[in-house]
């Protein structure tokens, strides 16, 4: 017994430090979507170019996913959290210094692939050191609380850029990052010492991890799962949000910070929710993607529909929506966990990712060709936004469609 409250102990510890590795991760990631309107003048570029800063960074994590579940499986999540949290600190320095364009683009880059191998360690983590009955729950527990890095950004980012400039704004998320890394070599283990449970180590063949990924329907499924739930929400917090609540809405920084935060602290407040319901119903993952689908689409339509500039409070709804989106995306990570063979979780947890964040990366580039067609000698209005964001709609229409044939096809099957 007091092996096993030991073994619990190490366990919720290596979590703890895994889940603040994915927090300074997402920090890292949404600060530009933060910084988007400060970074259209310090780099003098339009809506086209600033949505390439986050084609090329969701582009990047989009296309790492499975070469770094490869070497996840291979090498292990030790050392790929701190792989990626050098590589993002190198891109935040990058961008702290940037004056011209290219040099940013490559700064988003490192922080494309950086962030890559950041959440997918995390879930390989929790899949070894948990219980499977308690898996989802401290999978789903992770991701949101990881979200936080949103509210990071949200407020004492937008803060130092505002009060201190570009330069002291960027490096101070290097710092928090350089902190995770030590924290993950001081207390982060791969497994547990000795575990009577654990296979022998067997050397990872990538062909037949990809044929195991690429050929299992639950991992599919959990692609377009998560494709469904964040795509509009990866658009909206990356890139979009801001510039459509500052420019279309009038809204101040302040308020726009709280909005972001009580996006994270509502996601956080449901996260653990859906996943008690995802141990404990797993034939229902599918509908709870539906469920969730449903409410970002009716959410967007009402709020697109009307024509008028809108308070903070009357955006609350959309941005809650916007909170259960996230809250349920994770349920695609445990879809392919339960449906591929050990060997295989890092990868098809890059699959999974390799869903949200491919969609989102078209959504962002849609957004801003459109923006730049409806407003091509301007800064765009709501109206131009309003037409923009009905982009969301087809992308999120095909998502659904592609969990729909998958799940119908695995009619039988208890995932």
């Amino acid at each position: 017994m007091t092996s096993l409250a030991s073994r619990l102990t190490r366990a919720h510890l290596v979590w703890a430090v895994g889940v603040f590795a994915y927090l300074c991760a997402v920090s890292g990631r949404a600060a530009f979507g933060v910084a988007s309107v400060e970074a259209s003048e310090r780099f003098a570029v339009d809506g086209a170019v600033l949505s390439l800063f986050g084609v090329v960074q969701l582009g990047t994590y989009a296309a790492a996913q499975i070469p770094a579940g490869l070497l996840l499986d291979r090498i292990g999540p030790r050392r790929m959290l701190v792989l990626g949290a050098v590589t993002m600190a190198a891109g935040q320095i990058v961008l702290a210094v940037a004056t011209e364009v290219p040099t940013a683009l490559v700064a988003r880059l490192l922080t494309g692939v950086g962030d890559a191998a950041t959440l997918i360690s995390v879930v390989r983590l929790i899949a070894t050191w948990f219980p499977t009955g308690q898996v989802p729950v401290f999978t789903q527990l992770a991701t949101m609380i990881g979200q936080f890095g949103q509210a990071v950004a949200a407020v004492p980012f937008l803060a130092l850029l505002v009060g201190f400039g570009w330069a002291p704004a960027w490096a101070s998320l290097a710092f928090l990052l350089v902190l995770s890394v030590l924290l993950v070599i001081a207390f982060v283990q791969d497994e547990p010492a000795g575990d009577p449970h654990a296979a022998p180590a067997l050397p990872v063949r990538p062909g037949q991890v990809l044929r195991d990924v690429f050929t299992s329907r639950a991992a599919w499924s959990g692609f377009f799962l998560h494709s469904l739930t964040l795509l509009s929400v990866n658009s909206f917090l990356f890139l979009w949000g801001v510039p459509y609540m500052t420019l279309g809405h009038g809204l101040s920084p302040t308020e726009i910070g709280t909005l972001l935060t009580v996006n994270v602290v509502v996601m956080v407040a449901i996260g653990p929710m859906i996943g008690v319901l995802t141990g404990r119903f797993p034939h229902q993952r599918a509908r709870l993607g539906f469920l969730a689908g449903g409410v970002l689409a009716l959410a967007w339509t009402i709020t697109l529909l009307i024509p008028v500039p809108l308070s903070a409070w009357q955006l609350l709804p959309l941005i809650i929506a916007l909170s259960v989106g996230s809250a349920t995306c994770s349920v695609g990570f445990d879809l392919a966990r339960t449906g591929v063979p050990p060997r295989a979780i890092g990868t098809a947890t890059g699959m999974v990712n390799i869903g949200g964040y491919s969609s989102s990366l078209l959504a962002v580039l849609l957004i801003g060709l459109l923006l730049d067609r409806f407003s091509p000698d301007g800064p765009a209005g709501l109206d131009d936004f309003r037409l923009a964001f009905t982009s969301l709609g087809a992308l999120m229409l095909v998502a659904a469609l592609g969990l729909l044939l998958t799940t119908r096809r695995r009619a039988k099957d208890p995932s």
